[in-house]
């Protein structure tokens, strides 16, 4: 561990590029507020949305939910990988492969499809929500029958996930030069 920067040096011996860290820690930490807004408004808690209680109702919906939750979240956590010793080599729990280097490509090529993918849904997303509310295209938004606070909490809590696949990206750059 280095006192300075508090990096652990990786496989390569090489610490992670301070810019690349933090986007590592950005590409964490961005969808986090959504994780958390989506799970209070599973629990009950009166986030505004009108719809919250056909997602409560304990059948698919709920797990669609969920299962959202935990993709994501997981997602996230692997973005922390790009930045630490661990996303370097093959868990040792691994029969065979345990503490095997992983290749540099495998998490370049996985991140890279999963960036391409934050991308899309991200961007595809905030551009039909976007016509809607502009009154450029007609159909319904998470914002629809919502009260000006629940809009603002709502937009404090997605709007960190604009952010997450560029920073994604960042991150996978810092990962490719530093396994060079």
């Amino acid at each position: 561990m280095s006192s300075k920067t508090g990096s652990a040096v990786t496989t390569t011996g090489r610490r992670p590029q301070r810019w690349a860290k933090i986007a590592c820690w950005t590409a964490f930490c961005a969808p986090l507020p959504s994780a958390a807004w989506r799970l209070a408004m599973l629990t009950g808690i009166n986030t505004g949305f009108v719809y919250a209680h056909v997602y409560r109702d304990g059948g698919a919906r709920t797990a669609y939910v969920l299962g959202l939750e935990a993709v994501q979240l997981c997602a996230a956590a692997l973005c922390l990988g790009l930045c630490y010793p661990w996303g370097e080599r093959v868990p040792q729990w691994v029969p065979g492969f345990g503490g095997s280097p992983l290749p540099r490509i495998l998490p370049i090529v996985i991140g890279g499809l999963g960036d391409a993918l934050l991308y899309l849904i991200i961007g595809s997303t905030t551009v039909r929500f976007a016509s809607r509310w502009l009154g450029l295209a007609e159909g319904l938004t998470p914002t629809s029958g919502m009260s000006p606070g629940a809009v603002t909490v709502l937009a404090i809590a997605y709007a960190p996930m604009l952010i997450w696949p560029l920073a994604l990206t960042v991150a996978l750059v810092g990962y490719w030069r530093r396994r060079a």
